[in-house]
């Protein structure tokens, strides 16, 4: 399926306002251990962010139950932390799994909301 414009705007502002409290807490954490590894503070790219944050509602707009968007929230986390994980020395079994619970978590519970209000 492809979103319409105000599915994808729902879809995005419902992903952001979600994932804040993570980010907030466990993405502190990340953020600590993205420093370590580059060797200098993390600047966020805020153009970049929002590409992330429209695919993702794109995404979450292609399956059609809790469960299913439960397990490509997790295999799209699963992908960038484990991708982390192959390449980057000093990145984390911790951060990589509980970031992919977290992509699981966060897809189903965007998906429930959006059904709720039947975007």
């Amino acid at each position: 399926m492809i979103p319409s414009l105000k599915q994808l705007l729902v879809a995005g502002v419902l992903l952001i306002v979600v994932d804040l409290p993570w980010l907030l807490t466990a993405g502190q954490h990340a953020l600590l251990v993205t420093q370590r590894i580059q060797g200098s503070p993390v600047v966020m790219n805020l153009g970049a962010a929002l590409i992330v944050y429209v695919a993702l509602a794109y995404l979450i707009y292609q399956v059609s139950s809790v469960q299913e968007a439960a397990l490509l929230g997790a295999a799209t986390y699963a992908v960038y932390d484990f991708t982390s994980l192959a390449v980057l020395k000093k990145y984390e079994w911790g951060l990589a799994i509980a970031d992919t619970l977290w992509g699981g978590a966060l897809f189903a519970i965007v998906f429930t909301l959006l059904k709720r209000i039947g975007v």
